[in-house]
């Protein structure tokens, strides 16, 4: 046969798709999934969860007027299986409700938007310190958890900011002066106009110049603060600060809160520190954290969160080791912890020094410190901080893969609530995992 002769389909036998064949269907929503599915199981935990903290916000109740509200429990265990499922937009969880079977299966015939699913993600962010607490109330009940010692780390996630954003105290201030005359002239439009439609737009335009204003302003009050903090940095750590490095002091328009931060690719973005606390033997997290600043004076507040935690779960043990990198080794984290808790070895690597070596006592040193180097150079301490990497950095891991990469919220309080968002369904994991392992540890001393 030629190259140039074509072969005509029709000669062959082949089956082709018929879409206009009407079906009918006898399945309900409970025939989507399989009974050992994932998303079974994700609600099966949260049903086990005491969701107090989410009905704040409802004010419609049984017997009086008002629409129904949509229950908590569909929106969490939504947010649950799609970070688990490695999305954190609720924009492509408002698709996968409508088209995976899945996710339909969970909202169970209630039709959900985007809004609906970012506003229960960012409306009243403390609510999920307090299901943090009830998520680990459910593994303690079902005797998963037994952690005495804990592992800190931070790791630095973009904020949703640009470097553009970022400018300096004239610049803000030239803005600040701009916005003010724009919102003048568009008070002024208002009045003058006699069109009901025209007066809604502006009034609209009013809204949002007047959000952009406050956010120049808050963007001032933050540059201030960094201003500040940067001379107190220079005296502790004795340099020279100058007129022209205060000068250099940026601040955010559309993130007033955050700070450039060096990331792990050596980049430098605008970006927020978050830090976990995770339990040694279970991987789970105990505590979370978010701050603009670096690693070293963050432990005390985390360990303090972690010690109410584990009084709320009646774990009376509390914290026995504290495990920290050499971040985390400057003199007044020794020293503060050991004052606040001296029940708690505070075991943190001490940073590297060519010339002295670090564990050997100083004359200099108090009595935290000198308990510090003698405790860093124990044969039982450096057995246990071995398994610090695998806890802390594997938490750090679980989180990123889960599409932590990036915040999708703006303010220090919204992105901590979606932090412990992450944190949560990180748990919810983690639970799978011992349940299973407890299983197999329960088969193997029968059998």
């Amino acid at each position: 046969m030629n190259n140039d002769q074509r072969i005509s389909p029709s000669i062959f036998k082949l089956k082709t798709p018929t879409r206009n064949q009407y079906e009918f269907s006898t399945r309900c929503l409970d025939d989507l999934i399989p009974q050992e599915h994932k998303a079974r199981h994700v609600w099966e935990f949260v049903s086990q969860m005491d969701l107090s903290a989410c009905f704040t916000n409802i004010s419609t109740y049984q017997n009086y007027v008002g629409r129904s509200k949509i229950d908590p429990k569909i929106l969490l265990t939504l947010w649950i299986y799609s970070i688990l499922d490695g999305n954190s937009s609720a924009r492509k969880l408002e698709e996968l409700c409508l088209h995976h079977d899945a996710y339909k299966w969970i909202c169970g015939g209630i039709s959900l938007s985007r809004t609906t699913l970012a506003e229960f993600r960012s409306d009243n962010p403390r609510k999920f310190d307090e299901l943090l607490i009830k998520c680990l109330a459910v593994m303690v009940k079902n005797e998963l958890l037994s952690d005495s010692d804990f592992s800190q780390d931070g790791t630095r996630v973009k904020a949703n900011a640009g470097n553009n954003s970022f400018r300096r105290e004239d610049s803000l201030k030239e803005l600040e002066s701009k916005m003010a005359k724009y919102i003048d002239v568009l008070k002024k439009e208002e009045k003058a106009s006699t069109d009901v439609y025209e007066k809604r737009k502006s009034a609209q335009k009013i809204r949002r110049a007047t959000e952009r204003s406050d956010r120049i302003k808050s963007a001032l009050r933050s540059l201030e603060a960094a201003q500040c903090e940067k001379i107190i940095n220079g005296k502790r750590n004795h340099d020279k600060v100058t007129e022209k490095d205060l000068k250099k002091v940026r601040a955010s328009t559309t993130d007033p809160e955050v700070r450039k931060m060096k990331m792990g690719d050596g980049g430098f973005r605008l970006a927020y520190n978050v830090q976990f606390a995770t339990g040694l033997d279970s991987r789970v997290i105990y505590g979370v954290d978010v701050v603009h600043t670096l690693d070293p004076r963050t432990s005390p507040r985390l360990m303090y969160q972690v010690q109410e935690y584990l009084k709320r779960l009646n774990l009376f043990e509390g914290i026995k080791n504290w495990l920290v990198d050499a971040a985390y080794s400057a003199k007044i984290d020794i020293i503060t912890n050991a004052l606040l808790y001296p029940n708690t070895r505070y075991l943190a690597a001490p940073k590297k020094d060519e010339d002295i070596d670090p564990k050997i006592r100083r004359k200099d040193d108090c009595k935290a410190l000198q308990d510090w180097r003698a405790r860093m150079n124990s044969a039982s301490v450096k057995k246990l901080y071995k398994k610090r990497c695998s806890t802390a950095e594997f938490s750090n891991m679980h989180i990123k893969n889960q599409s932590l990469r990036e915040f999708s919220v703006r303010g220090l309080l919204k992105v901590k609530g979606m932090a412990f968002l992450h944190a949560i369904a990180h748990n919810v994991n983690r639970f799978f995992d011992l349940t299973k392992q407890k299983k197999k540890s329960l088969l193997s001393t029968v059998f």
